[in-house]
């Protein structure tokens, strides 16, 4: 094994600016995360995630100076799963590993790579050569028994790489004029553009149509508009004639950066595990932290259950963990976070073999079962006290629905359409 032990300066961006709060490290298959005792004892601190906060504040600073937590170290050559959610996958994945001259599942590099376009307020770089390495990061790992000489040479962030998770192929771009530029010469993206596949070159559209129909119940959405190839400067040459751009929500003016993170990251599960434990308990683990913990929690509640039914009729049967997010817009105080990926994953069915998509039909057996009053169970197992009021309001949505979407989905792809309006003429348990 080689003797070199490699560091990154982990920061996190707030409304006061780019703090410095740790160290990310790698030696072998070992990575670390270890918090600056500043961040530790600042009771003020600002929230790089929920998984990382007690329930009370010697118990968060337990959690900040663990020595084993796998919140906070893995032996596998992976991160711990909050910073692996940072990570792209699929295409993206490759692209980015390529970018780097790295392999796939080299996660230490692929995050160096792309250290300065992560999503949220996180921003990680080579520990600059004249600030060195405080004795408690560098001492962690000879305290294992490995036999650590000195660090390792990291080289700075590829230029315009970026790690935006999610499988479509997606690139992070910034506006230049009229015209959507990859070329960023180092500045984080600010918007996302999504291309469609030749599995199915309807996806944009899909999508588009999707923000469409959410919008329309008067959810909150991020700003996603359909434009021409020719609109987007691309690095690489696009068969398809419209690219989904789509405004980023951890950007706030000039570019600045906004904390964020998923559910995935909050409730501490791998990427590869995002479809979490099942609909009921993680619809009662994320309507939970929003009524405990959300500067809004009666508008957080409603908002999620509001999307949550919208998701159903329109068959998004891949609203994952990955897909829902916490916002925290003063560095510490989390809301949810604006509605994106509204996809009607069931429209695909029709289009693949019947052994496609498997996690996705199974899931959408189960919301066509679902119910009212499964919902209202839900509800009271997550603690919420007022859910008349909750599903009154979520079932005036299903109306609005029924009555306004066969309008909006006149341009939708054909399939699309067929779907959705089979499913709000009475083909599930909330329109039967």
């Amino acid at each position: 094994m080689s003797t070199f032990i490699r560091y990154l300066r982990l920061y996190l961006h707030g409304p006061q600016g780019k703090r410095p709060i740790g160290y990310l490290s790698q030696y072998g298959d070992v990575l670390r995360v270890s918090f600056d005792q500043e961040y530790v004892q600042d009771k003020n601190r600002p929230v790089l995630s929920l998984s990382y906060q007690g329930a009370d504040e010697e118990r968060t600073r337990a959690i900040l100076t663990a020595m084993r937590d796998a919140r906070l170290v893995r032996n596998n050559g992976r991160w711990p799963s909050f910073f692996q959610n940072l990570l792209p996958e699929g295409h993206n994945r490759e692209r980015l590993a390529q970018e780097r001259g790295c392999r796939l599942d080299d996660e230490f590099e692929l995050l160096a790579a792309a250290g300065h376009d992560l999503m949220g307020g996180v921003e990680v770089e080579p520990v600059p050569l004249e600030e060195g390495i405080p004795d408690p990061v560098r001492l962690w790992h000879t305290s294992l028994g490995l036999d650590v000489l000195e660090p390792g040479f990291v080289d700075l962030p590829v230029e315009d790489a970026a790690a935006i998770p999610g499988v479509v192929t997606k690139f992070s771009a910034i506006r230049d004029g009229r015209r959507y530029v990859v070329r960023r010469h180092g500045q984080a993206g600010s918007f996302i553009l999504k291309l469609p596949s030749i599995r199915h070159p309807d996806l944009v559209q899909n999508e588009y149509t999707g923000y469409q129909l959410t919008r329309s119940l008067g959810l909150a959405c991020a700003q996603a508009e359909l434009i021409s190839r020719d609109e987007a400067q691309l690095p690489e040459a696009v068969a398809f004639p419209e690219i989904l751009a789509v405004k980023r929500f951890d950007r706030g003016e000039g570019g600045a950066r906004i904390h964020m993170e998923e559910f995935a990251q909050v409730l501490g599960y791998e990427p590869r595990h995002k479809y979490g434990k099942g609909i009921e308990p993680d619809f009662v683990a994320i309507v939970r932290i929003l009524d405990q913990l959300s500067a809004e929690p009666v508008h957080d509640v409603q908002e999620f259950v509001n999307r949550y039914v919208a998701f159903i009729l329109m068959g998004n049967t891949d609203a994952h963990l990955k897909n829902w997010s916490l916002l925290y817009r003063d560095g510490a105080t989390p809301e949810l976070a604006p509605l994106y990926d509204p996809v009607s994953v069931s429209s695909f069915f029709s289009e693949v073999p019947g052994t496609d998509y498997g996690i996705n039909r199974a899931i959408d057996a189960k919301l066509h079962k679902l119910g009212w009053h499964h919902l209202d169970a839900m509800l009271a197992q997550a603690g919420i006290v007022r859910r008349s009021r909750v599903l009154q309001i979520a079932k005036a949505r299903v109306r609005q629905a029924q009555a306004d979407w066969p309008g909006l989905l006149r341009d939708a792809p054909p399939a699309m359409r067929r779907e959705i309006n089979r499913r709000l003429n009475g083909g599930l348990a909330l329109t039967s």
